[in-house]
Formats: C-alpha cells, sequence, structure tokens
C-alpha cells in the first residue's frame, strides 16, 4: 500500500476526472428548460435523456469488468475519458432529439467504465482504515459538480448557448486524460464477471440490500437533482437563471458534509450513517412537494445536505463486502441496476407525474421511498 502523501496527489487527479465524468452526466439538468422549449418538447420526453444515459451507464458498468479484466483499470479509465469526449463533440452539433438520445446512450456507456476502475485504484493507494475518508475525498468530485453545473450553464445560456458548453466539456475531457496518461496508478487488472463469481454475490442478501440502497442513495442527489430546475420553473415560476442558482447554492455545504459523511463512516459504521442518513433525506425531500416560498427554499438547501453523506459510506461498506480482487467487480454488479433506477427510473417517473399537473406528488413519494432505506439500512449484517 502507498502511504497517504504519495497516494493524495492521485487521489485528487481521479477526484477531477470523477468531476468531469459527472458533469458531464448532470450538465443536462440546468439545461432541461432551454432544450425542452427549442425541441418543442414534453417534460417525460425531456426526463427521457436521463433515461437513455442510465441505460447506456447501466451497460458499461456491468461490462466493466471484462474490460478492465483484459486492459487493466489505468486504460480503461482513459478509455472511459476518450470515448466521453467524442460523445459530448457529438452531442454539442446536435439538434435532433433522437440524435440526443442516442448521444447520451453512448456518453452513459463511455462515462460507465470509469466508477469500478477509479474505486479499485484508490482502494490500492489507501490502507482499509482511510478508505472512509479517501472516498469522501473522491465524492467532492459530484458534489462540486452539482455546485457549478447551473452556474456553468447560466453563464452560457446568457452569453451562448448549451451547445458550445458541450463541446468545451469534451476538449476538457481529452486534456485530463492526457495529464492521467503519465500518473503511475491503476496499473494491475480487475476480475472479469463470470459464473461462479457472480453466483457468489447473488446469493448473498448483502448484495441485493446494498443495491436497492444504492438505488435510493442515487435517487436522493442526482434522481431529484436532474428534476428540480424544472421543477421550479414550471410549478413554482421561478425564472430558469433563479432556479439554477438557488439549485447551485444549496450544494455548496455538501462539500463539507460529503468529507464529514466519510469520517461518520469510519467512526460509527457504515450502516448506521447510510440508514439515518436516508431517512432525513427522505423526510425533507417529501416536503419539497409539500412547501412553497421561504420553506421550499429552506428544503431545497437542506436536501442534499445529508444527501451527500450516504456515499463514501456506501463504497466503504461495499469495499468491506468484497475482496481486493472483486472490489470492481461488485461495483459493476451493484451500481448498475442502482443508477438505471435511481438515475433514470426514478426522474422519469416524476416527469410522467408532471405531465400529468402531479409534480409536486412525484416527489412526496420518491421521498417517502428514501425514507423507507432506514429499514432496509438496519437489516445489513454487522461488519465482520
Amino acid at each position: 500500500m502507498l502511504n497517504i502523501s504519495k497516494g493524495a496527489g492521485k487521489l485528487l487527479l481521479l477526484a477531477f476526472i470523477f468531476y468531469l465524468n459527472f458533469l458531464s452526466r448532470i450538465i443536462v439538468s440546468p439545461l432541461l428548460p432551454e432544450m425542452k422549449e427549442e425541441l418543442g418538447i414534453s417534460a417525460a420526453q425531456a426526463s427521457g435523456m436521463f433515461m437513455a444515459l442510465s441505460i447506456g451507464y447501466f451497460t458499461a458498468l456491468l461490462g466493466s469488468g471484462f474490460i478492465s479484466a483484459r486492459i487493466g483499470h489505468k486504460r480503461s479509465i482513459l478509455l472511459s475519458i476518450g470515448c466521453a469526449s467524442c460523445c459530448l463533440m457529438v452531442i454539442a452539433i446536435s439538434n435532433s432529439l433522437l440524435v440526443l438520445y442516442c448521444g447520451f446512450l453512448a456518453l452513459g456507456l463511455a462515462t460507465g467504465l470509469y466508477l469500478p476502475s477509479g474505486i479499485a485504484t484508490i482502494t490500492s493507494l489507501f490502507h482499509k482504515d482511510f478508505w472512509g475518508r479517501a472516498f469522501s475525498v473522491h465524492e467532492l468530485a459530484p458534489n462540486l459538480a452539482f455546485i457549478t453545473a447551473p452556474i456553468i450553464a447560466s453563464f452560457f445560456l446568457n452569453r451562448s448557448s448549451w451547445h458550445y458548453l458541450m463541446a468545451l466539456l469534451a476538449g476538457l475531457s481529452i486534456f485530463t486524460g492526457g495529464v492521467f496518461l503519465w500518473v503511475k496508478a491503476g496499473n494491475f487488472k480487475g476480475t472479469a464477471p463470470n459464473l461462479i463469481s457472480c453466483s457468489f454475490y447473488l446469493k448473498k442478501e448483502e448484495f441485493w440490500l446494498m443495491t436497492i440502497l444504492f438505488g435510493l442513495g442515487i435517487t436522493s442527489t442526482l434522481g431529484v437533482y436532474n428534476m428540480l430546475p424544472l421543477f421550479l420553473v414550471s410549478v413554482h415560476s421561478m425564472a430558469k437563471a433563479d432556479a439554477n442558482m438557488l439549485v447551485s447554492m444549496s450544494r455548496v455545504a455538501t462539500l463539507f458534509t460529503a468529507v464529514a459523511g466519510g469520517m461518520l463512516s469510519d467512526r460509527y459504521g457504515p450502516k448506521n450513517v447510510m440508514g439515518w442518513m436516508l431517512l432525513f433525506t427522505g423526510i425533507i425531500t417529501i416536503s419539497l412537494g409539500l412547501t412553497e416560498g421561504l420553506a421550499l427554499k429552506i428544503s431545497v438547501f437542506l436536501q442534499p445536505l445529508l444527501a451527500v453523506c450516504f456515499f463514501p459510506a456506501a463504497f466503504a461498506a461495499i469495499s468491506e463486502f468484497s475482496g481486493p480482487e472483486d472490489r470492481s467487480l461488485l461495483i459493476s454488479m451493484v451500481v448498475p441496476f442502482a443508477f438505471l433506477a435511481g438515475g433514470g427510473l426514478m426522474p422519469l417517473l416524476i416527469g410522467v407525474f408532471a405531465d400529468h399537473g402531479l409534480f409536486s406528488i412525484g416527489f412526496m413519494i420518491t421521498g417517502f421511498c428514501l425514507a423507507c432505506g432506514f429499514i432496509l439500512a438496519r437489516l445489513i449484517p454487522a461488519r465482520r
């Protein structure tokens, strides 16, 4: 194992790669009202972009083990970066809903290759006792993306268009891939999925509990975030810029609570942190559909604060559940179904509710499902 000082720089680079990876997948959320108007589509059709991306992400995660087992984790990360850049350029020049669906499907395929290899690389850089904190630093990436995406989107929409923004993200991805090419990290291979390895985990109660819990965790952050700007604009008549700024500012404090989540996981155990975070996040998500005015703005600020604490604990729990050689394999089994449900299906369902004038009800049902995660977390066996 490398010591903390040697691994810190590599961890920060992986976190930045994850930031661009995540930003490219969520930037469509603050752009959604503009894209909906430009293309002349319904809320359900617009949210279908998230579903297309989730299907691609789901498929790539399932097959990522075959790729990392053949070319290694570092090359898998580089392949993810290169392919994502190409997909972003295709999206940048698109004006057709069908082409956008295909572009986001391909983007999901490209970005889905990163996470299992990224997590496996991080666990190789640090001792087990520091995993919670290392994952909390890595989880700063999506939280920073949640903050900056609305600001970046508003900046481009006021000065040019979302097409140029996608092209810029493609260029940044290529540059970051070039930097990572010279870093010595992840130079080992993962385990390809096989009947014996997969059946071993599929028979475990912990696997199914973690899959459901991870799906709820993704719903609490990405699923809610994807539909929140459109909800604020269409239901509460906020200006697009004001809605994006509110969503962005609500994520600032998550940079600190995400780190706190890792520390709490190391001290109190992953399952305790996951359960309580989902319970409180579920209650606040319900309030999004019940409140308005100042109370709504407070709910928007509170909702992500605890939601982001879930992921450092969840990744630590998955890492404890598997051996070093199977860690990327297990992640590629758990996360695909979770992301498909939390990042694709739930936003699509909320979009269907929205088209029937029940946008608020969609958020309330989502919050109830999140709160039920507290019970599921208590069922996870104690750490061995």
